[in-house]
Parts: structure tokens; C-alpha cells; sequence
């Protein structure tokens, strides 16, 4: 199974592709942090992942993401949430974390002293793991260096 670059291309009632320039998705490769930032980065690379079966570190950080933008009044609900469905031991979408890692993790869940930092320490492990693997794979893919080579961009008008 390929995927092809065609969601990047225009949209229904749209003049302009959105897909990104060569030189915008040159730029992912500068760190996962750019690649995140970008709204067209972080779904190719999101794509790619899910055409991998690999995409529950990336669902975990981008929950964690969210999670810390929440109003405190809703993160405990949201806490436990993400706890039960990515850092518990056979949780459905379970990450793998070390055990130290995860007994901190929920201490920090069921602290009534919770706040954005609850997931810190098992997000910069899965962000560190996918930096180190599912992001550089992502980089020599297909999907990405097609999408760098300035050759197959359309010209503009």
C-alpha cells in the first residue's frame, strides 16, 4: 500500500494547492519540533505512520498536546483518559514506557496537585523514541522525499 501526496493537492473551491513548498517541507527535517509545528507536516507524518501501524506514540504525544492547553478544571477527567488509553499496562493503545516512567506517571495523574506537567516525563520518552526510529524512517520515505524534490511541485502561475 503507497500513499500518495494527492490530499496535499487543491481543495473544492480552492485556487491555491496546499500542499507545501519543497523548501517549507525541507525545513521538517530541521527537527521533529518544525515538523509538528507544521499543519501539513504533522499529517503526511501522521499518514505515515498510520500506513505503518505505528501511530499510537504520535496519537499519545498529540494527546498529551492537547491535554496541556486544557482549563484545570477538566484535566483530571482528560488525565486519567489518556493514562487509561496509552501509559497503563495493556491499555489499547499502550506506548511503551518503562516501568519507572510509568509509576511516575501515575502518581503525577493521581496527585491532587495536577497540573499540564502530569505527562512530561513519558512525552519527552515517546517523542525521544520517535526522534530516534519512526521520524528519521519518515524522512527517507517515499511520501517525504517526493514532496522535497522541487521537480514533481507544480509550477506556479
Amino acid at each position: 500500500m503507497r500513499i500518495h501526496l494527492a490530499f496535499l493537492g487543491k481543495r473544492k473551491g480552492e485556487s491555491l494547492s496546499v500542499r507545501p513548498q519543497p523548501e517549507e517541507a525541507q525545513k521538517w527535517t530541521e527537527c521533529f519540533s518544525t515538523l509538528m509545528t507544521s499543519k501539513y507536516g504533522s499529517s503526511l507524518y501522521r499518514a505515515f505512520l498510520l500506513r505503518e501501524f505505528s501511530n499510537e506514540n504520535l496519537e499519545f504525544w498529540l494527546a498529551v498536546e492537547y491535554y496541556k492547553n486544557m482549563k484545570p478544571k477538566k484535566m483530571a477527567a482528560r488525565a486519567a483518559q489518556i493514562y487509561q488509553d496509552f501509559v497503563a499496562v495493556q491499555a489499547p493503545k499502550e506506548v511503551n514506557l518503562d516501568a519507572e516512567t510509568r509509576l511516575i506517571t501515575l502518581t503525577n495523574v493521581q496527585s491532587s496537585q495536577l497540573d499540564e506537567h502530569a505527562f512530561d516525563r513519558a512525552q519527552r520518552r515517546i517523542q525521544h523514541m520517535m526522534e530516534r526510529d519512526s521520524y528519521l524512517r519518515f524522512l527517507q520515505s517515499g511520501l517525504f522525499l517526493e514532496l522535497i524534490q522541487t521537480e514533481n511541485y507544480p509550477p506556479s502561475r
